[in-house]
């Protein structure tokens, strides 16, 4: 039995869809992941929503210190497959490896933004999303020790 509601309160599981979209827009995409599409059924329906999901980033860097590198790479990766193969944009921080970057080729073909920074991939990883986003059109890679120019 569900407990009563003081008069007055809000019923937060009843917003309308695009007012949750709206919101969850204002969020980076860990933060929907691990918080509000754990709030209740019909938040999390609206964070599985491939719309939401166009764009990722992750490279908070507050909230990535606070994680593993395996378990920010399984967080991609259920984002990459929310995005139901619509991603257009990824930003990701030092976790992004070439497994991870092959991944995200395997299931977007649609990607124009890929944004990386501080992360663990090489030029053969590099080369190959070259040839695996068509569409690509803002490749920016920072402090990526491992890829370099020939």
């Amino acid at each position: 039995m569900e407990a009563p509601q003081a008069p007055g309160a809000r019923n937060w599981s009843e917003l309308h869809v695009d007012v949750l979209c709206l919101i969850f827009t204002k969020l980076d995409a860990i933060e929907v992941l691990m918080g509000a599409g754990l709030v209740c059924h019909s938040w999390l329906d609206t964070a599985k929503l491939s719309e939401l999901w166009r764009s990722v980033d992750m490279s908070n860097p507050k909230v990535l210190e606070k994680m593993s590198g395996n378990v920010l790479c399984a967080m991609a990766k259920v984002a990459v497959d929310r995005s139901c193969g619509q991603l257009e944009a990824f930003v990701g921080m030092w976790f992004v490896t070439n497994d991870l970057l092959k991944y995200i080729g395997d299931r977007s073909p649609s990607l124009k933004v890929l944004r990386l920074f501080s992360c663990y991939i090489s030029n053969v990883g590099v080369a190959w999303a070259i040839k695996e986003f068509p569409l690509l059109e803002d490749l920016e890679l920072s402090l990526c020790l491992n890829v370099s120019a020939p």
